[in-house]
């Protein structure tokens, strides 16, 4: 079986994010899809590079077929709202096996205020949220009765974009000026209770009950100020300290957030990989998810590369459990 390796790489937005400062990218850069298809040749594998978006959609207009192959979704999308969905949805309609969440599980989890609705039924601990777009305006209303501070951020973006410092907002007019400045940038916006605590993030590769990888990376920023927020700039600068599974956290915790990651990822139907962010109150140990990411970066200096290096593997071995993961449920 021949491997197809879609993504689409951060230098093709280059002229976006330059006409938009204030927006910033994460897409994969070129050196890190290089990583992962030399990782796949390595493992005896036969991959290509196949494109992106423009690609995918190129190849439905031509009715294209595909014998014997599979695709591995690397992909963030373009740049519109629910650009996780994008690739999903294009390899479904060109009939293809492919790597990671489906259409509807990638909606799911490319909509914060929803996901959270779902998880929420099933007791999954989450911070309130409210839902805020062209439709459906700002009511003052809606959260007289929450206490200050509260959290402001986008509803369908990840990997801390349209997220900064001022996203905490100590009062209504504060609210009310973040949500001006983001309802131009971003379709739709969430208010969210504030959680204290340190950020959470518990990377996940393989299917329900067969997970190859279910470990945590704890963040602690190097800014240590109360309400410091994991920005962009805090991510990509690597203004911040990993920690690994129980090296700061207790091992009981430890299980109860990876046995709550096990059940967010079935119940949102996370397929091969995910990525699940939680706010940790280091006080009482309680913590409350956040979101979860459908296409998690994959790259040696990443989360998962961290995770690689302290159980001592090399990041061909990650690269091996996902096609595993990936192989095991397309075959079965």
């Amino acid at each position: 079986m021949k491997y197809w390796l879609v993504c689409d790489y951060r230098e093709q937005f280059e002229n976006l994010y330059k006409m938009n400062s204030q927006i910033s990218s994460d897409h994969p850069n070129k050196k890190n899809m290089q990583e992962i298809f030399d990782a796949i040749k390595s493992l005896g594998y036969d991959c290509e590079y196949f494109g992106g978006i423009p690609e995918l959609i190129n190849a439905v207009e031509k009715k294209a077929v595909f014998n014997n192959a599979a695709f591995l979704n690397f992909t963030d999308g373009m740049e519109q709202a629910y650009s996780r969905v994008q690739a999903p949805v294009l390899l479904d309609i060109l009939n293809v096996p492919y790597s990671g969440s489906d259409v509807f599980s990638s909606v799911i989890m490319n909509n914060k205020h929803y996901c959270k609705k779902i998880l929420q039924d099933s007791n999954i601990p989450a911070p309130k949220s409210v839902l805020i777009n062209q439709l459906i305006p700002f009511n003052k209303d809606q959260i007289e009765d929450w206490i200050f501070p509260v959290f402001i951020k986008p509803n369908c973006e990840g990997s801390s974009i349209g997220i900064n410092n001022d996203s905490v907002c100590f009062s209504m007019d504060e609210v009310e000026k973040k949500i001006s400045q983001n309802i131009e940038l971003f379709e739709e916006i969430i208010i969210e209770e504030y959680v204290p605590g340190i950020d959470i993030t518990n990377f996940l590769i393989g299917n329900t009950g067969d997970y190859y990888i279910n470990d945590i990376v704890a963040i602690k920023l190097f800014d240590q100020s109360p309400f410091a927020v994991y920005d962009s700039v805090a991510k990509h600068k690597k203004l911040r300290e990993f920690y690994f599974n129980e090296e700061i956290i207790p091992i009981k915790t430890v299980q109860k957030i990876q046995l709550c990651s096990e059940k967010i990822a079935q119940i949102v139907g996370a397929r091969d990989i995910c990525r699940i962010d939680y706010r940790l109150d280091m006080k009482t140990q309680k913590f409350s998810f956040i979101e979860i990411n459908s296409a998690p970066r994959f790259s040696s200096t990443s989360e998962i590369g961290f995770i690689a290096s302290k159980k001592e593997l090399n990041f061909s071995n990650m690269v091996f459990y996902y096609l595993q993961s990936f192989n095991k449920r397309i075959l079965n």
